[in-house]
């Protein structure tokens, strides 16, 4: 299975599904991993209806606004047969006291949480209304919440870009925590700084400080319009085949690890 794990639905939403099932499938891509975005338009409801109309090929992630919703709206999120929770823009650092009762209403009901990190889009209309700070979307802040609410599983966006480092060393500490190398990481660094960015994979020794190699950290996802997804892909595929990856891991990569984040085992 192939699974694309960091999608996003954009209105009108029919339209836009017709273009994303014809690149999914002319790519051999399984099912798709989509949020949505609520100043577009494209709000949980949005997203309830989009999962029951692709049950198969969809699993949706709703929005909570870390700073304005309280965990009711994690609860309504499940209510609504969402299969996980994307954030974005907080109000604070994400690993504010405030949100914690967040982080731990999804863990109590096994919901996955997909944490954009890093660069954002820079939006005048919004940027004040928002109050928008990419410092508040560091991947160190993922620590203590990894730390907190370690049967939380947490997918790092965009492997932090620009906070790489600090990414791959939360990736290497904590068991719960995946990565997405989405975004413009792959065009601006190469293969070989993925590698030794990933570095605990050639020295045990020192590097392993939990169960899993660094390439069971890290999953699929492309974060582009339906007709990049093939050049997202090759990315990765390139990277593969830089570091000789082996079969397993790349099956793991492609779809393996986020079957089994997601539930879709057995």
């Amino acid at each position: 299975m192939v699974i694309d794990a960091h999608h996003h639905l954009w209105q009108p939403w029919e339209q836009y599904m017709d273009r994303l099932l014809e690149h999914s499938y002319r790519l051999g891509i399984d099912r798709v991993v989509i949020t949505g975005w609520p100043p577009n338009d494209v709000g949980n409801d949005t997203m309830a209806k989009a999962q029951a109309a692709h049950p198969d090929f969809l699993l949706t992630m709703g929005f909570v606004r870390l700073g304005e919703d309280s965990p009711r709206e994690v609860d309504r999120i499940r209510d609504l047969g969402l299969k996980g929770i994307k954030v974005i823009q907080p109000l604070n650092d994400y690993d504010a006291d405030e949100y914690m009762p967040i982080y731990a209403r999804a863990a109590s009901l096994g919901l996955p949480m997909l944490f954009h990190l890093g660069i954002v889009a820079r939006q005048p209309e919004m940027d004040r209304f928002w109050d928008v700070s990419m410092a508040r979307m560091r991947p160190v802040h993922l620590d203590r919440i990894a730390r907190n609410f370690p049967e939380l599983t947490i997918i790092g966006a965009h492997l932090g870009n620009p906070w790489y480092e600090e990414a791959g060393e939360i990736a290497r500490m904590h068991p719960n925590v995946y990565f997405d190398i989405t975004g413009s990481t792959m065009k601006k660094k190469g293969p070989a700084f993925l590698d030794e960015l990933l570095w605990w994979h050639k020295n045990e020794q020192y590097g392993k400080m939990g169960d899993n190699h660094p390439y069971q950290k890290i999953i699929f996802g492309t974060d582009v319009d339906p007709e990049m997804m093939e050049d997202v892909k090759g990315d990765y595929q390139c990277f593969m085949d830089h570091v000789n990856m082996e079969q397993r891991y790349r099956d793991l990569i492609w779809g393996g690890t986020a079957a089994r984040l997601f539930g879709l085992e057995g």
